[in-house]
């Protein structure tokens, strides 16, 4: 009986290790799915520049606009626009636009691609799942992302999600220089039409505008 005893508490960890792993696929490809299907997406969030180590804490408000692979980030006084082909990186307070080729200089942040922002977490990353919580009549997944390509600037990517309306609620960057990345959705909707002139940025309709085509 004492052996029997052992043998299941030895095996126990392994159990619920298998019912985490099996949470966690269950819940990426329910949250990957979602994301996949919906045809745009219209978000406002915070972004966090953290720095621990430094007693850095730096707060934005954000905006993204994304259809395809195409998107509009409003971000930091910048403004980024792709179109799914050129991207113009546009700076109100300096009336001054940078052009470039999609990753032209990226070092495969997330900023190199706002629209993947919601997405391919099933495939580019091994997941683990932390658990569930409850908040304002809310049931939140938490699960940790460890990407694949070891090259890429961060270690891993905590994501946050509504387990019933699979929307995100909070990612987070853990970079390895030190700086993390955080961002915490407000809003959140899917579907909106958009048009592909959205994602566009015309440089003759600003007077003035110095444009620096690094194409």
């Amino acid at each position: 009986m004492k052996r029997i005893i052992l043998l299941l508490l030895a095996l126990a960890p392994a159990s619920m290790m298998a019912q985490d792993n099996a949470e966690a696929t269950k819940a990426v490809a329910n949250f990957s799915k979602k994301m996949q299907d919906v045809k745009s997406i219209n978000a406002t969030f915070t972004f966090t520049l953290e720095n621990r180590q430094e007693k850095i804490s730096d707060t934005h408000q954000g905006k993204i606009i994304a259809k395809g692979n195409k998107y509009l980030l409003e971000m930091m006084g910048m403004e980024m626009y792709f179109d799914g082909q050129t991207k113009w990186q546009y700076i109100k307070e300096a009336n001054e636009v940078t052009i470039s080729t999609h990753n032209a200089s990226g070092d495969g942040g997330f900023l190199d691609d706002p629209s993947k922002l919601f997405k391919d977490y099933d495939k580019n990353f091994k997941s683990k799942f932390i658990g569930e919580q409850k908040t304002k009549n809310r049931t939140i997944y938490e699960l940790d992302f460890y990407p694949k390509d070891l090259n890429l600037p961060y270690s891993s990517v905590k994501l946050q999600f509504d387990k019933n309306s699979l929307e995100p609620v909070l990612i987070r960057y853990q970079g390895k220089d030190g700086n993390n990345y955080i961002i915490k959705v407000k809003t959140f909707k899917s579907n909106l039409p958009v048009r592909d002139e959205r994602f566009k940025f015309e440089p003759q309709k600003h007077k003035g505008i110095e444009v620096i085509d690094i194409r």
